[in-house]
C-alpha cells in the first residue's frame, strides 16, 4: 500500500470537510454536518465502489472488463422490471418484489459476466472489444424492452408505467447505529451496507484466502499457474461471472435503492471501474 497517497487523500477529505463546516458551522452544528457528509457519501458512492468491485475480481484474474457500464445498466432495467412486474402482475407485496429485484438484476450482471467470459476466454475475442459490444448491447436493449413494456399500447402494462414498488427500506446496523451522533453514518440501505461489507470481504478472500492466492496467480502467471495444476478457465470464469454479479447488484442500486424507476443511459459513467493493474 502507498502510504504517501492514502495520507495525500485523507488530506484532501479532511480539507473538505474543514471547508464545509467552516461555512456551514454557525449555523449547523460542526458534529452533524460531518456525519451527514459521511453518511450521504457512503450512499451514493456505492454504484462506484461496487463497480470497481467489479473490475477487481475480473482484472485479478487476467481478464479486463470494460463492459462493467452495461452490466449495471441491463441489471438496473432488468431488476426494476422484476420488481415492477411481481409486484403489479402478480401482486406481491413491496418489499418481497423489490428483493425479486435485486435477485433479477444479480443474475443479470452473471449472466452478462458469463458471455463476457465465453467471448473473453474461450473465444480470445479482444477483451476491450467484447466490452464495448456489452456496452452496446446494454444500451440497445434496455432502452427497446422499456419502450416497449412500458410505453407501448398493447404491452403487458397497457401503455401506462406501472406503480413503483418503492425503494429499499433505511435500517440501522445493530448497535453501530445506536452510538451518539455518529450513529447516523450507520442508517443506510441494504445494497449501500453490503458494498462496504464487500469492500472488507474482498480484500480478505483476495489476499488471506487460496482461492485469492489463485485468482491472482491466474491473473499473473496463468502459465506457471497452469503447471501446478491451478485451472486457468474455471478461475477466470468464476471470477469474471462474480465480478459481473457484484456489477448486477451495483445496477439494482439505481432502480431499487436510490430511485424508483428506470431511465435509458441511467448509469451516466458510474460504472466505469477506477482500479487497474
Amino acid at each position: 500500500m502507498d502510504w504517501r497517497r492514502l495520507g495525500f487523500i485523507a488530506m484532501i477529505i479532511l480539507a473538505l470537510i474543514a471547508v464545509v463546516v467552516l461555512v456551514g458551522g454557525s449555523e449547523v452544528d460542526p458534529a452533524v454536518i460531518v456525519v451527514s457528509m459521511l453518511a450521504t457519501t457512503i450512499a451514493v458512492a456505492t454504484p462506484l465502489t461496487l463497480g470497481a468491485l467489479s473490475g477487481i475480481y475480473c482484472e485479478r484474474a487476467g481478464v479486463v472488463n470494460i463492459g462493467i457500464e452495461g452490466m449495471m445498466l441491463a441489471s438496473a432495467f432488468f431488476g426494476w422490471f422484476g420488481a415492477v412486474y411481481v409486484n403489479t402482475i402478480l401482486e406481491m407485496a413491496p418489499l418481497p418484489s423489490l428483493l425479486v429485484g435485486v435477485f433479477a438484476a444479480v443474475l443479470t450482471g452473471g449472466l452478462l459476466g458469463l458471455l463476457h467470459a465465453v467471448l473473453s476466454v474461450t473465444y480470445k475475442v479482444d477483451q476491450i472489444i467484447g466490452g464495448t459490444v456489452i456496452n452496446i448491447l446494454a444500451i440497445g436493449v434496455s432502452g427497446f424492452l422499456n419502450r416497449q413494456l412500458f410505453f407501448e399500447k398493447g404491452s403487458i402494462f397497457g401503455g401506462q408505467v406501472p406503480h413503483a414498488p418503492g425503494v429499499l427500506p433505511r435500517f440501522g446496523v445493530p448497535f453501530l447505529s445506536d452510538i451518539p451522533v455518529v450513529g447516523r453514518i450507520f442508517e443506510q440501505q441494504p445494497i449501500a451496507v453490503s458494498a462496504v461489507l464487500l469492500v472488507a470481504l474482498t480484500h480478505f478472500i483476495l489476499f488471506n484466502t487460496r482461492w485469492g492466492l489463485r485468482t491472482r496467480a491466474v491473473g499473473e502467471h496463468p502459465r506457471a499457474a497452469d503447471t501446478v495444476g491451478i485451472n486457468v478457465y474455471f478461475m477466470r470464469y468464476a471470477n469474471v461471472i462474480i465480478g459481473g454479479m457484484i456489477a448486477g447488484l451495483g445496477g439494482a442500486y439505481f432502480t431499487l435503492e436510490s430511485v424508483p424507476s428506470f431511465e435509458p443511459l441511467m448509469t451516466n459513467g458510474r460504472g466505469s471501474s477506477p482500479w487497474r493493474r
